[in-house]
């Protein structure tokens, strides 16, 4: 995921797979696995002013808890990535430092010593794709809160039953015209 600014020239091909590895250890605090077709960056780096310019795709699909079930959910990736790569000096912790770092925009990220890495514009696009609530199906019944089961494997009784046993399952019969 690393290109040198020399081997660039006038412009050249990236094709970049995501491995089960690195998807693992860039996003650590999400459960995310690979489907079969993966996920993978094609795309262009060329020179562009002072800069070079990644133009390209991501593309395929991950798989995500089911925020309803639990169970494994498909998450399709098709992502348009323009990012644009600007060589700048060792951070250095000062103020100065982090105001210019708060001033950049979010599609420009620095280089240094002549090596540009895409695995961060890989992750932050991931990491856009993924839906706050990822679902097995749109239909997906979910879990029972009462007795824990999939609702979408077995249906439960339970909330017919809470409301038979509770205290105010009378107000249900009452008929209002």
């Amino acid at each position: 995921m690393r290109y040198k600014i020399k081997d660039i020239g006038e412009g050249l091909d990236v094709s970049v797979s995501v491995s089960a590895a690195w998807l693992a250890a860039e996003c650590p605090d999400f459960s995310l696995g690979l489907t079969d077709a993966g996920v993978r960056l094609v795309g262009r780096l060329e020179p562009v002013g002072e800069g070079f310019l990644l133009r390209g795709t991501l593309s395929g699909g991950l798989v995500a808890s089911c925020a309803r079930c639990l169970e494994p959910a498909t998450v399709a990736i098709e992502s348009p990535v323009a990012v644009t790569f600007i060589e700048g000096d060792e951070v250095v912790e000062t103020d100065a430092a982090e105001d210019e770092a708060e001033n950049m925009p979010d599609d420009v990220v620095m280089f240094q010593h002549g090596v540009i890495d895409v695995g961060r514009a890989i992750r932050d696009e991931i990491l856009l794709a993924i839906p706050m609530t990822a679902v097995c199906r749109p239909d997906c019944a979910g879990i029972c809160p009462t007795c824990g089961c999939n609702r979408n494997l077995t249906p439960c009784g339970c909330e017919k039953r809470a409301l038979e046993t509770s205290k105010l399952g009378a107000l249900a019969k009452v008929k209002l015209q």
